[in-house]
């Protein structure tokens, strides 16, 4: 989903200035400069078109005649608002104001220039807005403007989180924060609670994202502030559809789309297409179908649907859940153009997924399989990336730590140092007492540095591993099969591989709930360990898959293994009225294999093949 268009109010709230070209030879400085600090925290509301007009009557009436800074405040921050459905004249606009500023050397217009440059570069080019985002953030940095610098880092962060790279932008909202919270400014504060909850949601740590996204929540409503409470309720509602808690996301997005009929269209296409994502997760493809139908023409102003993919995706999954598997196929081709034009992997990836359902369906086995290979090898690429986003984050925070720790050790001695001071100054058998503060001082970091240690070994651990089921994550069961590949090549011994996901996996999901789901992962990983030898490795690749390497075995042993552990899970008793399957595909190093992946897509075929031939099987591969 694009960065919601409420954003817009509080970085550009101090736009309502610019709407009056001329104002009247009578005006106050101190007056206009009071009245833009107010719009610009959101003391005064500028939420609808009226109140846009009357906040930009009075401040017409206080803008000096011949006051050339506030003027070009005045242009810069029009595109803001006047031009929020016209991308064209915007950047047409800002082109021109920025010429004028950097003539006259006026940094805090030009940053202002930049960034609603940025902002309408969204609908179309994600690049091109985060270098306009970049250029006005460097600017806001010799301007030395807290808002404009605060603003800047949530904007930047935006188009970042957009762009999947989640860590990055977590930084810059909590360096946003951080610059917010120095220069007293509450309200923007509070606003950028929304920003850093929807980047723990994209990176799905979606307990976290919820302690965020319901404090934005409370306080928009504590405010009566109805876009940050339409922006807080969409997010939270997506958090809840990907977690597939249909009936709460359904709840959350009709609650969004009664206070949208309070504003313009587009925040009621994006609440309808939110709904349409709930209806499907309810499996309810019709429902679907009509409200991301009326999405469309809500979002046809400023040609917004002519950019969203996820129209074309939404009403894709819902035709196929109807049956008419060609149309969803047309409408998956419509929504892939888009995203390879925006480069939205996040949403590729169910793409093709999905697209290989409905080519299936139609008997295009070739396009199927085409598909299901593109989803393998995208999907591959974002758990590493998601991997490294992990990694990332767990380095920001242990960096900070150390910095903390830095901070904490430099005050322990200088104060150590201060205390041994003053004793000496007194008197000579207080020496004792410095020599046992000195002591104390090398005994507290001491046990901060171990501390310290420990937290990284912490965090080494959780970076290689899954925190469900205790075994390898992706990254690890992939870079243990690089070595034993390796060996493999150097001892002439063949390496086999199994590819093993569970049947059906979602409607345990949604027919037990996430807790039975979380237990079955666990016990099916423990039965999965069971049934492996010593020597062989095991690692959870994604949410219900698994991979199994076997060093030193051929085929025909590589298949007694692999239904093995087929047999393994079907023994499995785990609820009444649940039972677990698992299909499994084998492959086994060839002369001409070049690297890991070979061997994998080889299993990842096979067990493509295992699906289609009824599933709870094995098949080894060609």
């Amino acid at each position: 989903m694009p960065v919601p268009r409420r954003l817009l109010h509080a970085l550009f709230a101090a736009a309502l200035l610019a709407a009056a070209t001329a104002a009247p030879a009578s005006g106050s400085a101190a007056g206009f400069d009071r009245v833009f600090l107010q719009i610009d925290d959101g003391e005064i509301a500028v939420d609808d078109d009226r109140q846009i007009a009357d906040a930009l009557r009075r401040l017409q009436s206080l803008l000096p005649a011949g006051d050339a800074r506030r003027a070009r405040r005045f242009q810069a921050t029009r595109c803001g608002l006047q031009f929020r459905h016209d991308s064209k004249a915007a950047l047409a606009f800002a082109a021109r104001g920025l010429a004028e500023s950097r003539k006259a050397r006026d940094t805090e217009a030009q940053a202002r220039f930049e960034y609603c440059r940025g902002y309408a570069y969204e609908s179309s080019d994600n690049d091109a807005a985060l270098a306009a985002y970049a250029r006005g953030l460097r600017i806001a940095g010799g301007a030395e403007d807290a808002r404009l610098m605060g603003d800047g880092y949530v904007l930047r962060g935006s188009i970042r989180s957009l762009q999947g790279r989640q860590a990055l932008a977590l930084g810059d909202f909590l360096t946003a924060q951080t610059i917010y919270d120095r220069a007293y400014l509450a309200r923007r504060a509070e606003t950028n609670l929304l920003n850093i909850g929807m980047a723990y949601r994209r990176m799905g740590v979606y307990a976290q994202a919820l302690v965020y996204l319901r404090e934005s929540e409370a306080y928009a409503r504590a405010l009566d502030s109805y876009p940050d409470l339409y922006s807080a309720l969409v997010q939270e509602g997506y958090a809840f559809e990907e977690q597939n808690q249909a009936d709460a996301a359904l709840r959350v997005f009709g609650q969004a789309l009664a206070i949208a009929q309070r504003s313009d269209a587009i925040d009621r296409g994006y609440a309808r297409l939110g709904l349409a994502n709930g209806w499907l997760a309810k499996g309810d493809g019709t429902r679907a179908l009509e409200q991301v139908t009326q999405a469309r023409r809500d979002l046809a102003i400023d040609h917004t649907a002519d950019h969203e993919p996820m129209l074309d995706q939404v009403e894709a999954r819902a035709l196929a859940m109807q049956g008419q598997h060609r149309a969803a196929i047309a409408a998956f081709g419509r929504a892939e153009a888009l995203m390879h034009e925006q480069d939205s992997a996040r949403y590729l990836v169910l793409l093709h997924r999905a697209r290989a359902a409905s080519e299936e369906a139609v008997g295009d086995d070739g396009a199927a399989l085409a598909d299901l290979r593109a989803y393998v090898a995208l999907d591959t690429r974002l758990q590493r990336e998601s991997e490294g986003e992990q990694v990332t984050l767990w380095r920001m925070r242990f960096d900070t730590g150390r910095r903390d720790l830095e901070r904490a050790r430099l005050d322990i001695q200088r104060r150590g140092r201060d205390q041994q001071i003053r004793a000496l100054q007194r008197e000579r058998p207080w020496r004792w007492l410095a020599l046992m503060l000195g002591t104390s001082l090398l005994t507290a970091l001491g046990a901060l540095a171990f501390a310290q240690w420990r937290e990284g070994g912490r965090l080494r651990r959780l970076a290689l591993s899954d925190a469900l089921t205790g075994l390898a994550n992706r990254r690890q069961i992939l870079r243990l099969g690089q070595r034993a590949f390796r060996a493999a090549q150097h001892d002439g011994e063949p390496l086999s591989l199994v590819s093993l996901d569970l049947d059906h996996f979602k409607q345990v999901n949604d027919r037990h709930g996430h807790a039975v789901g979380d237990t079955v992962l666990a016990r099916v990983a423990d039965a999965f360990a069971g049934a492996l030898r010593r020597q062989d490795h095991l690692g959870r690749s994604g949410g219900e898959e698994f991979v199994a390497l076997l060093p030193g075995t051929g085929a025909d042993e590589a298949a007694a293994i692999a239904e093995r552990l087929r047999q393994a899970v079907a023994a499995l008793s785990i609820t009444p009225g649940l039972a677990v399957r698992t299909s499994a595909g084998v492959a086994t190093s060839r002369d001409g294999d070049r690297r890991l992946n070979d061997l994998l897509a080889r299993a990842d075929a096979a067990l493509y093949r295992a699906k289609a031939a009824g599933r709870d099987c094995v098949i080894a591969a060609d």
